[in-house]
């Protein structure tokens, strides 16, 4: 119909089936059917003879006017679809802890470069799964998700989690202690890992009890203030530590065992609504 439709608006702006068939690139003959159909369609003839060329009918004005109001409702319809998958083409949701968003922020930087036309945005992540279910998140970057056939995952790294301590802790001066040792603890213990939590909690009852401190948070910098003003001492990510590490912080490694988080790249198994989101996969497979 759309293209009967197209075919009549042309013949009537040309006024000729021949001029018609030109600017269509289509043979006469298959633009005389086209319009033979819309007129079974219709009920109706659309246009009579005058010398070479056709006039249009009564009724065919009336089609042409409502013609020209569907075409247009075409292509706005167009327009508006390929602004809508053009804005998704260029934005990225990406859900995702403090405490991992500073381990990945030279890949970050690197996919910005790569795509500078992608706009990132990043959100704090309480249910990964259940975000990237109802749309709120494109991806989800994570060591735990609840597991759904609707759902893929991808390994992205291993993070080793140490110890960090203020600078005159009694334990300052260490380089390793065995997690077992974690139970002599005299301060309050903090932990922004929920899964590490429950290892904590089932591995001892005595670290456990070093847990139960009247401060409390996930986030990485609240965490490392917390150790600086003495309130306790903290198992975060050891390249974080690392890098904050200096006269006032000391990082100890946690050995038999070192605790380790895996990190995963998790995504909708039916994506592809957003170009982005391949491109983010493919950006992390090779990098």
């Amino acid at each position: 119909m759309f293209r009967q439709l197209e075919c009549f608006i042309q013949i009537c702006i040309e006024g000729s089936f021949t001029k018609a068939a030109e600017v269509l690139m289509i043979s006469q003959p298959s633009l005389s059917q086209q319009i033979r159909f819309l007129e079974e369609e219709v009920g109706s003839p659309l246009f009579e003879r005058v010398g070479r060329g056709v006039k249009i009918t009564a009724d065919g004005e009336i089609l042409y006017e409502k013609a020209l109001s569907v075409m247009r409702l075409i292509e706005e319809s167009k327009k508006e679809t390929y602004e809508l998958r053009y804005s998704l083409a260029n934005k990225l949701s990406i859900g995702i802890s403090p405490m991992d968003f500073f381990s990945l922020i030279p890949r970050i930087l690197k996919f910005h470069e790569q795509h500078p036309d992608i706009t990132l945005k990043f959100a704090s992540v309480e249910n990964t799964s259940q975000q990237l279910l109802n749309g709120s998140i494109d991806i989800g970057i994570t060591d735990h998700y609840n597991p759904n056939k609707e759902i893929h995952l991808m390994h992205l790294y291993k993070e080793e989690q140490a110890l960090v301590v203020y600078a005159d802790h009694p334990w300052a001066d260490r380089t390793f202690i065995s997690f077992r040792e974690l139970e002599d603890l005299e301060t309050s213990l903090f932990v922004g890992d929920k899964s590490l939590i429950k290892h904590l909690h089932s591995f001892s009852t005595k670290i456990a009890k070093s847990l139960q401190s009247k401060f409390e948070s996930t986030s990485t910098a609240i965490l490392l203030s917390m150790v600086l003003q003495k309130m306790g001492v903290a198992i975060l990510p050891a390249s974080l530590i690392e890098s904050f590490s200096g006269q006032q912080l000391k990082m100890i490694r946690l050995i038999d065992p070192t605790p380790v988080r895996e990190i995963k790249l998790i995504f909708k198994k039916h994506h592809y609504n957003n170009p982005s989101v391949q491109k983010c996969i493919n950006f992390f497979l090779d990098n």
